[in-house]
């Protein structure tokens, strides 16, 4: 049995220093009280001031914890030593100079912060670069930048500087790391010192090979390449015991089911893979020992695509089991033993998604997060010899999950028969005849869950159906109809949006005469499209870092390695991309548009939303433009969420009111 109970620190020590940090402290996880609302209402700030924690990480010996935390637009390290509720503060950032990735132990003394910040190099358009940096984790010191310039390398700086690919758990002084030091995308590994910088290569860099693999014992034995020319993928592989490196498997990108290289097993010889079964990605595992390197299958889902990372037992020395994300977000095992320990987790905390986000090294203490589709997420630490659970951290702490309501997946069909799925999120009420939101996902190639999501749970506490579909071309459905996205924007993607807004108006949920579109990144894109394509389908339109001319985003592919594979994505068909770019047809824009970019996005450049502000105003048409100052593709400020949910909010209260019912748009 699982003792399960709160997790009671002292929290002095925090609100000495960041008085603010009341809002994202590990609590006592009370829900706020809502006064003066009414009882579904929770506060706009609630849903803005986003999670209040990020990448939580157990030492190697299981004693304290690390995290990312926001207090208001500066992100902290926290490390809280969970025998004592000591609490230490290493390092923060303004997150203007530059933006945490994520923060690992090197060891039980060290830590190693991954770094983010956008550089344009003298061209014309914005990058992202990492840096590797380390700090000691429990006492003051200095900051050490990790990898420094070759001196030999002519000036050149490497771009990602952060790819390690081997934690040498028994060398706690070292860390095996991927970069091209010497060379523009020549990737050598390194033997890297985590507490001077120093180096030894260990692999040298080969032709075409863009990433690394290195088995349990830290050798490197797997090489992946890719020929832009040819968009074919080549791996090569090292058995064990041999000196001959050998091409394992070899496909072509958007015409083969891609193959990727997970790890290794305890044995060198044995590699986990991702690899199509049955027209789905599953996980498979390969001796490459034997000839012809045969693949044996893990684990498969008749449904969905398998796809996520491996989980490692260090006190087993091998893999137990998977982390994955289809509909959902979870774990599964085929270790025995972690299997009866997933078990007992589910019984202490039923009807939850629960998942082991980080083991101690001797597999005794471990953290574990737990969510479901009306709990955005709650971590807890464990320990399996005393066998309880603490809860630590909620990760929206203000929000009262009593104010939530469930997504429902819902399967449609496309005009084509295409069968499709997507997930509904309904406001408290019948849930009939509702002004209704259609909210496609970025990517393309990505999906939406029944997970919790800030943006849908937002929309819906505000009296609106929020539809998220899976439209062709997301991934997690099979190679074959993540395909359907090659070259495919504006088209049947686009009518698969229609035919979801069809489909909710027959079954009663919407009301056809009250819909609006709203998207992020590829989602925006979309939400245009919708205002030129069907003008008379949708009320208004809100676009995030949305594309509006395709073409112009097919230009900057000449600034990246993979630029013929990026343009055979977008389309060759350059007269198509002109018939499919929101910009060039502003004039038939028939309804309120809301725009939000950040100017310093390296995704989808501000010059996309900046073009469509220019065409809608130049057509006379009622748009609206906010322009972030330093802001990303990714809402990583706390001014920039709040901006931009009180602006969707303001804007939708005003063209699509919950209480007013208009009949100014119809279908057809």
């Amino acid at each position: 049995m699982i003792l399960l109970h709160r997790f009671s620190l002292p929290l002095r020590s925090i609100i000495k220093r960041y008085p603010s940090a009341l809002l994202i402290a590990l609590s006592l996880l009370v829900p706020a009280l809502q006064a003066s609302q009414p009882d579904h209402h929770i506060d706009t700030a609630d849903f803005y001031q986003g999670e209040a924690l990020h990448h939580p990480q157990l030492s190697p010996d299981g004693t304290h914890l690390a995290v990312l935390q926001d207090v208001g637009n500066e992100t902290i390290i926290m490390v809280r030593n969970l025998v004592t509720g000591d609490s230490f503060y290493p390092i923060k950032s303004d997150n203007e100079r530059f933006k945490f990735n994520w923060i690992a132990w090197g060891n039980n003394d060290r830590l190693l912060l991954s770094v983010r910040f956008s550089n344009n190099r003298g061209m014309r358009i914005l990058f992202t670069e990492t840096r590797l940096l380390a700090i000691d984790a429990k006492k003051p010191s200095e900051v050490t930048t990790l990898i420094r310039p070759d001196a030999k390398a002519d000036g050149w700086i490497s771009q990602y500087q952060d790819n390690i690919i081997h934690w040498l758990h028994d060398d706690p002084e070292h860390v095996l790391i991927s970069v091209d030091r010497e060379s523009p995308a020549k990737q050598s590994v390194y033997k890297l010192n985590i507490y001077n910088g120093k180096t030894q290569r260990v692999k040298k860099f080969n032709a075409g090979i863009r990433s690394w693999l290195a088995d349990q014992q830290g050798e490197v034995r797997v090489g992946v390449g890719y020929n832009d020319t040819k968009r074919e993928t080549i791996i090569r592989v090292l058995p064990a015991g041999s000196k001959k490196w050998q091409t394992a498997w070899r496909y072509t990108l958007f015409e083969d089911p891609s193959i990727t290289p997970l790890g290794f097993g305890h044995n060198p010889n044995e590699l986990y893979l991702l690899a199509d079964h049955d027209g789905r990605k599953a996980v498979f595992k390969s001796d490459l020992s034997k000839e012809g390197f045969p693949l044996e299958l893990v684990i498969s889902h008749p449904q969905y695509d398998i796809a996520g990372s491996l989980i490692y037992s260090h006190a087993n020395k091998e893999v137990v089991g998977l982390y994955y994300s289809n509909s959902a977000f979870g774990s599964v095992f085929w270790n025995e033993e972690f299997k009866a320990f997933q078990a007992g987790l589910n019984k202490a905390l039923p009807d939850s998604a629960n998942y082991i986000s980080s083991l101690s090294n001797d597999g005794r203490k471990y953290l574990l997060f737990s969510s479901h589709q009306t709990d955005p997420g709650t971590y807890y630490y464990g320990n399996r010899d005393t066998k309880e659970l603490a809860a630590i951290a909620e990760v929206y702490p203000n929000i009262d999950r009593r104010k939530l309501t469930a997504k429902k997946m819902l399967r449609y069909k496309a005009r084509d028969g295409l069968k499709l799925e997507g997930f509904l999120s309904l406001p408290a009420g019948d849930g009939k005849n509702l002004p209704t939101l259609i909210f496609p996902h970025g990517g393309p190639m990505s999906r939406d869950g029944n997970n919790f999501d800030s943006f849908s749970a937002f929309f819906a506490n505000r009296g609106y159906a929020v539809f998220q579909p899976n439209f062709r071309g997301s991934s997690g459905y099979g190679h074959d109809f993540m395909m359907m996205a090659v070259a495919g924007m504006g088209l049947a993607m686009q009518d698969d949006l229609e035919d979801a807004v069809r489909f909710l108006a027959k079954e009663g949920i919407t009301d056809e005469k009250r819909v609006c579109i709203v998207g992020a990144s590829y989602g925006g894109y979309a939400a245009l499209s919708g205002a030129t394509k069907t003008p008379d389908l949708y009320r208004c339109a809100i676009s995030f870092a949305g594309i509006s001319d395709i073409v112009r985003l097919r230009e900057t592919s000449k600034y990246f390695i993979n630029g013929r594979a990026m343009q055979d994505q977008l389309g060759r068909n350059t007269a198509q991309l002109r018939e499919t770019s929101p910009a060039r047809f502003a004039e038939q824009v028939k309804i309120p548009i809301l725009l939000v970019h950040g100017d310093n996005d390296t995704v989808v450049p501000v010059n996309q939303s900046q073009l469509m502000h220019e065409r809608l105003k130049r057509a006379g048409k009622d748009v609206t433009y906010i322009e972030l100052e330093d802001g990303s593709h990714f809402l990583d400020y706390y001014e920039h969420r709040k901006i931009t949910f009180e602006a969707m909010e303001a804007f939708l209260q005003k063209h699509l009111p919950v209480n007013v019912k208009t009949a100014s748009a119809s279908l057809h």
